[in-house]
């Protein structure tokens, strides 16, 4: 009954949000990064330099919207510069083969991949991502070409989410719907029960 428990529980569960200057992964740079093990509960939440040239390529909207200047960011990214490799390092060891989440995910798994690699980090998680946008769609009996954006799957999950969003803000609400999506559907319970044979 072990094996079938493992088999069961599947793939460890890692929330990923990013913040970035515009939404091309191709021309533009994360200079925010959070990540959860839902498992864990450990943490990731990591500023990173953007270069005087990137910050020429920017959206305004972008930086304005995560509060780039308000919050700070520069200065963060300053303090969190030393141990940027080691963070990311560690990162991908809890990503490989294992699943990304997130809303948008797709997206978020592209700037992601592109970051890792800069760092000599290969991006190694399951090719299938968990989209909780898609999934709350699924629960609530939305159109799936009406997918929701994550404040509407807060408000459907009754979700806290500031209205200006850092990204471990973004992130820890994904994990919070994740986790009402799993009540709901009642694989906690399940879960649970399997992890005790």
């Amino acid at each position: 009954m072990a094996f079938g428990a493992k088999g069961m529980k599947g793939r460890q569960l890692i929330v990923v949000d990013v913040h970035t200057t515009g939404p091309s992964f191709e021309a533009h740079d994360v200079f925010e990064l959070a990540a959860i093990d839902v498992d864990s509960g450990r943490a990731w939440d990591l500023a990173l330099p953007i270069e005087a040239r990137q910050l020429e390529r920017a959206d305004p909207t972008f930086l304005q919207l995560s509060g780039y200047h308000r919050r700070r960011l520069e200065e963060k990214a300053q303090q969190d510069l030393p141990a940027i490799d080691v963070e990311l390092a560690a990162l991908g060891d809890a990503l490989a083969g294992n699943t990304l989440g997130g809303a948008d995910p797709e997206i978020h798994a592209a700037f992601l991949s592109k970051l890792l690699h800069r760092h000599g980090v290969r991006a190694r998680w399951h090719h299938l991502p968990a989209d909780i946008a898609a999934l709350t769609a699924g629960a609530h009996g939305i159109s799936a070409t009406n997918i929701p954006r994550l404040e509407v799957c807060c408000e459907l999950w009754n979700v806290a989410l500031p209205e200006f969003p850092s990204a471990m803000e973004r992130a820890q609400a994904v994990a919070d719907c994740f986790a009402a999506f799993d009540r709901s559907s009642g694989r906690e319970s399940m879960m649970a029960t399997l992890g005790r044979d």
